[in-house]
């Protein structure tokens, strides 16, 4: 794929996430500059994923896709490097796949990783690609210290750049009835969304009737339905990032009882529109971002009975939600603004020359499996571990069980 320009790739997953969030709004917001953007999404049909719904606003966007389960891995590496456009310039890359390419292949550009979460994994990506890395992006101050002290040589190359979110024109709109519960993200466990049916009987022990719209897909969707059959909840899908914004100023609080979270931006967007948080008591950017008591209520994720309590409390005070509700957008407008945070993320996209760095002659982290080899035609990878995967299918079909 030719493109001669000095341009900026956002090299990432086809996958519904705060990632895509954050990148469709920096695309969206963009300021003009001398830099083309283009996007490269990587689909891997293997695993069940939500895809991201729109077109983001690049100049351009392709995709690789791919069967992890059965593909030679370093033919799919080549491929994510052939499909970034030649030229100089700047590729952002944020999950294993996209660095392993970037590593075994050296187009040029000066590489970026963006930490979105405080997870070990992410740690340890960005201590294994030390050397491809030439510089990287994290969201709040947390993972900002964290990652300096895992990698002190490279402290002037890490960079603190939060996230931006759009600020609505209106803020949410009030209403005397029902509160109007609102929960946007991955329907599976680890997002709570197994605990939003208990939260909601503990609210109707408290003889409090609310509305609620979930907003999002997952694995864990048609559990959770079929769990929490209830006319009050209206469930979505997947929706694009546009559709999700609309959504926010027709609810009261955003309840998110989520186990693991780096800074959920569904929580920002909710602010900027005036919707109260109920959240998890999180380290990082959820603490940065929400003061229980003021701009939202925290709790443990496991506190079903802290999170009814919070939300009971705005039920009957409409007059704190709506000073709550007035002080999380006034945070979201002074800190978090897309139009004013794409600025940052654009200037240091501008140092791409200065910040480039030395490629070493030889990469030795290894990747895969000993079928992933480049000498090995893919069709030959594919054949095996096909026949593989057949054999253990039908051994289940047959016995119950799987070869150890």
């Amino acid at each position: 794929m030719t493109c001669e320009a000095n341009s900026v790739v956002y090299l990432l997953p086809d996958t519904m996430g705060g990632v895509a969030s954050l990148i469709g709004n920096l695309l969206r917001y963009r300021r003009p500059d001398s830099l083309q953007y283009h996007v490269r999404l990587t689909r891997d049909l293997s695993q069940a994923a939500d895809p991201i719904p729109e077109r983001l606003a690049a100049d351009s966007q392709h995709s690789v896709v791919f069967k992890r389960a059965v593909d030679n891995l370093e033919k799919v590496l080549r491929r994510v490097h052939e499909s970034i456009p030649a030229g100089e310039g700047v590729v952002v890359a944020n999950d294993w796949l996209g660095l392993a390419a970037l590593a075994r292949h050296d187009g040029g550009r000066t590489v970026l990783q963006m930490l979105h979460s405080d997870f070990d994994s992410s740690y340890q990506l960005a201590m294994q690609h030390d050397s491809v890395v030439d510089a990287y992006v994290t969201h709040t101050r947390l993972i900002f210290e964290k990652l300096q002290r895992f990698l002190p040589h490279r402290r002037d190359t890490i960079f603190l750049l939060p996230y931006g979110v759009p600020i609505p024109p209106q803020p949410r709109t009030a209403c005397n009835g029902p509160l109007r519960l609102l929960f946007v993200g991955r329907l599976v466990e680890d997002k709570g969304i197994h605990e939003l049916p208990a939260i909601d009987q503990a609210l109707l022990a408290r003889g409090i009737r609310t509305g609620w719209t979930i907003v999002g897909g997952g694995p864990d969707g048609d559990r959770v339905k079929a769990h929490w059959h209830d006319s009050r909840v209206r469930w979505t899908g997947v929706l694009s990032n546009v559709d999700v914004l609309g959504f926010y100023r027709e609810h009261d609080v955003l309840v998110l009882p989520t186990r693991m979270e780096g800074f959920p931006v569904s929580l920002l967007e909710a602010m900027a529109a005036g919707v109260v948080p109920v959240v998890t008591d999180l380290p990082g950017g959820i603490r940065q971002a929400v003061q229980s008591g003021v701009t939202g209520y925290l709790h443990s994720y496991s506190d079903v009975e802290g999170f009814a309590a919070s939300i009971a409390d705005l039920h009957r005070d409409r007059a704190k939600l709506d000073r709550m509700s007035r002080a999380a957008r006034q945070v979201a407008e002074k800190e978090f603004d897309i139009t004013q945070r794409v600025c940052a993320y654009q200037d240091l996209y501008a140092r791409w020359r200065e910040l480039r760095r030395p490629r070493p002659r030889r990469w030795l982290l290894s990747y895969g499996s000993r079928l992933d080899k480049e000498w090995i035609p893919n069709w030959l990878v594919r054949m095996v571990r096909s026949t593989r995967q057949n054999a253990k299918a039908a051994l289940v079909n047959g016995t119950g069980k799987t070869l150890a």
